[in-house]
């Protein structure tokens, strides 16, 4: 193995060797650090001094952040980085709720449909989010977003497809459901048609002439 020299800076616990900088065929000092915490000797890169714009005076203000506690050491990070990652697993978001829901329902008529409704409005912005994060003002704007564009009905499909989702997760008792009601657009299908009097009079002929 090549024996990596390690060069001392002014700085207590501060030192750097020496490699290649990234992407490039140029000699590049990377920094670390060397700190005691509760009884623990740390030693952990602080970075580059191209690609991270580090220096001996910076890594020194880190190291003295991670020793009074400001800033967690590596390993702690990585230990919050994993606890968050196993929080996401076993969180139901509106992601899972939606996989889950289409999973239980294989014979859902309209299912292309409604694939194409999440994926283009709900995805993006509801995705990563658990119901009970869900506050009205996420429903309003998305019912105001999508009434920009589309017609009241489609507003309407979109929202009552977002709350048929997470009615499904409680159903299931994956999640709790939503202390409020999601107002949703009025859409009215029905048309009315006034008769003139030239149809009135041919429509009440055509009723007497029926035997029926």
């Amino acid at each position: 193995m090549p024996v990596i020299n390690r060069h001392k800076t002014k700085y207590p616990g501060v030192y750097f060797i020496e490699g290649s900088a990234v992407g490039s065929k140029r000699t590049e000092r990377i920094y670390y650090i060397r700190y005691r915490k509760n009884g623990k000797i740390f030693e952990e890169k602080a970075g580059r001094q191209f690609a991270d714009d580090m220096t001996p005076a910076r890594a020194s203000r880190i190291r003295a952040e991670k020793i009074e506690g400001k800033r967690p050491s590596n390993q702690e990070k990585r230990a919050i980085l994993d606890e968050e990652k196993k929080a996401a697993k076993n969180s139901w978001t509106i992601e899972r709720l939606w996989e889950e829901y289409i999973e239980n329902n294989p014979t859902l008529k309209g299912k292309k449909t409604y694939k194409s409704q999440y994926k283009l409005y709900i995805e993006k912005e509801f995705g990563t989010k658990e119901p009970y994060a869900l506050v009205p003002l996420d429903f309003d704007r998305l019912r105001l977003r999508l009434l920009k564009t589309k017609s009241n009905q489609t507003a309407h499909h979109v929202l009552a497809l977002l709350r048929r989702i997470i009615n499904f997760g409680v159903k299931k008792g994956l999640c709790n459901g939503l202390k409020f009601k999601i107002q949703m657009p009025t859409v009215n299908n029905e048309r009315t048609e006034d008769l003139s009097s030239d149809q009135l009079a041919k429509l009440l002929t055509m009723i007497e002439k029926d035997t029926h």
